[in-house]
């Protein structure tokens, strides 16, 4: 599986290659994880959820629903699924606003 490249504004995904621009668009391509599914090209509305995510700092990285466990499996247990569609994303992101990375 492995992580993936992705472009919001083509609506594509890679599987190889360095972080470096779209090849048919020219914007910085993004570096997701691996569990990270991206919708089919043509999904404009699941890409728009896809962009608004990032765009509030959630990559598709781990998300815990009531804080950190020490214990892995427990911890593994809470983890959110994330949302498909803008209503639910916006939920999201004011939920989890305090786990949303700030690079």
């Amino acid at each position: 599986m492995g992580n993936k490249l992705i472009c919001t504004n083509c609506q594509k995904s890679f599987n190889y290659g360095n972080i470096s621009n779209c090849p048919e668009c020219g914007n910085e391509r993004i570096k997701m994880p691996h569990r990270f599914r991206p919708p089919k090209k043509d999904d404009t509305e699941k890409w728009k959820v896809v962009k608004f995510l990032i765009d509030n700092g959630f990559y598709y990285q781990h998300i815990t629903d009531g804080g950190i466990d020490s214990d892995y499996y427990n911890r593994v247990r809470k983890y959110v699924e994330y949302p498909d569609n803008m209503r639910d994303a916006k939920i999201f992101v004011k939920k989890y606003a305090e786990m949303a990375r700030t690079e």
